[in-house]
């Protein structure tokens, strides 16, 4: 079993406790064999200690110079820990504050980047789902273990109350694609929508909801999409015992790096060569691999299995299915 190695913070704490009770032990020690006054034995210890030598008083008998050398041992030790502690500090403070210049330069020119705000157990799966998509992203979140976990993982956080508009125009949320905004409180999702709302208008907000007053609050603050975990998650288990062989070709398509196939979300540009011309006349099939399977309007109508026929406009966009390579290429 491997044990985690004592903070700095700590180690000084511990060194400090040690000389002191080193200096109280002696002092009392000098007191009693020496039968000095308590002034005179602490700064006889303090001197030993210190290894700058006696006063004019020096112990005179056996027991005396025993506690002596038991407290030059012991008081050279604890200062070299001491030391040690405060020079691993001082590196370690500013190893730190180089690994945060660079970071909050990383940060700084973050452009068409995802906002993640919060590092729970929703949130972790979100940063790794973004990792695995190679999607630049910056996390926020006001507890300062959780902070130190984003770092741990390789991300970049900023530690900060995520409906704050300094905190939010920090991590770039001008520049940003979108924001995925799941905190444990419903409140908190919905002042964070808000304030993104507010800072960026085109920016596309994903909320997590735990209730469905909350979802409706949520869509009224400014969200694009509200998710339930234990909706989905409720679904999901229903689904893998009603049709566990489709669950699954879902999960793979979806989130499967190994599977050739992969479901893809294509938008369709204005002055693109999809734009104004028919599906069937694309001919995505033949010249890229891809079967359209549906097709969502900007008016967020949906077509499913699509006519041939159906004439593509600026603003919709195509669920399609293809090679990894082919989709992402697009």
């Amino acid at each position: 079993m491997t044990t985690s190695p004592i903070p700095v913070s700590r180690r000084l704490q511990i060194g400090c406790g040690l000389l002191a009770t080193i200096v109280s032990i002696g002092t009392v020690g000098f007191m009693l064999v020496e039968r000095w006054s308590p002034i005179d034995a602490l700064y006889t210890v303090v001197l030993v200690v210190s290894t700058l030598g006696f006063s004019d008083l020096r112990p005179t008998d056996t027991p005396g110079r025993v506690l002596t050398i038991a407290l030059i041992a012991a008081g050279v030790g604890t200062l070299y820990y001491l030391v040690g502690a405060l020079a691993q500090t001082v590196i370690e403070n500013q190893m730190d504050w180089g690994k945060r210049r660079i970071m909050e330069q990383q940060i700084t020119h973050l452009a068409r980047h995802y906002i993640v705000c919060g590092y729970g157990r929703v949130g972790r799966e979100i940063c790794g789902q973004l990792q695995q998509q190679n999607c630049r992203f910056v996390v926020i979140d006001n507890d300062a273990e959780r902070v130190r976990s984003v770092l741990a993982a390789g991300y970049l956080a900023i530690h900060g109350d995520a409906s704050d508009d300094i905190v939010l125009k920090h991590a770039g949320i001008e520049r940003a694609l979108g924001l995925l905004t799941a905190v444990k409180s419903d409140a908190g999702n919905v002042y964070i929508t808000l304030s993104a709302r507010a800072l960026n208008a085109r920016l596309f907000i994903v909320a997590r909801a735990a209730t469905g007053e909350a979802e409706h609050k949520l869509a009224i603050a400014g969200a694009n999409r509200v998710i339930s975990p234990y909706v989905l998650g409720g679904r999901s288990m229903a689904g893998m015992a009603l049709r566990p062989a489709v669950m699954d070709f879902i999960e793979l398509l979806v989130h499967s790096d190994d599977l050739a196939m992969w479901l893809e979300e294509l938008p369709v540009t204005a002055g693109s060569a999809l734009d104004g011309t028919a599906i069937g006349e694309a001919r995505l099939n033949e010249t890229a691999g891809m079967t359209v399977l549906a097709v969502r309007h900007a008016d967020g109508a949906m077509h499913v299995n699509p006519a041939a026929e159906l004439v593509l406009q600026s603003g919709d966009h195509l669920i399609v299915l293809g090679t990894r390579n082919a989709t992402k290429g697009t």
